[in-house]
């Protein structure tokens, strides 16, 4: 992680968004986001994603830092979050952020609070000299495959591959060795 924090790079810490304002997650932020995340998970007909609020705080804070957050709030309860991170593309030559995570609480969508914190994180990016934000939606995933599209985003050609532990374990067994020279 490049250690930036966001909102804290030369902007107020709190974005006030008229009925709802928009932070950097803290620390104490780790039960509520680790809650979205199981709900983003039953909204996509998924079985809740093992991210506890001990993983929020491993991994979004301190030594082993991978990725930063937001936070939207109202009247002091967490109605959305969006967690990212710094990425590049050597296509582009150059530097962009990747939106692992966008949460709206249903009572809140359709009130602008997704555009506000997919907005804020193009303002981050700018910020950081970056010149895109990608992300990924799983494509039965409607009402977001939907929002996406109002907000002018555009569906990537790229298809996407991953390596479960597994896989990655099988690979590198297959590999050929390598020597201890």
């Amino acid at each position: 992680m490049s250690g930036h924090s966001g909102l804290n790079m030369g902007r107020p810490a709190k974005r006030n968004m008229g009925w709802f304002s928009i932070r950097a997650m803290v620390p104490d932020d780790a039960v509520r986001v680790s809650e979205m995340a199981a709900a983003l998970s039953a909204h996509e007909g998924q079985p809740p994603a093992p991210f506890s609020a001990d993983d929020v705080i491993r991994w979004g804070f301190g030594d082993e830092k991978r990725y930063d957050g937001l936070i939207a709030v109202a009247e002091d309860t967490t109605i959305g979050y969006a967690l990212y991170h710094d990425s590049f593309s050597v296509g582009l030559g150059t530097p962009g952020l990747h939106m692992l995570d966008l949460f709206v609480e249903d009572a809140a969508r359709g009130r602008g609070v997704g555009r506000a914190l997919i907005a804020e994180l193009g303002r981050i990016c700018t910020d950081r000299g970056g010149a895109w934000l990608t992300w990924q939606a799983l494509p039965g995933n409607a009402l977001a495959m939907d929002f996406y599209q109002t907000i002018g985003a555009r569906r990537f050609v790229a298809a996407n591959f991953e390596l479960d532990r597994d896989g990655m374990a099988n690979l590198q067994r297959a590999a050929p060795k390598r020597s201890e020279d």
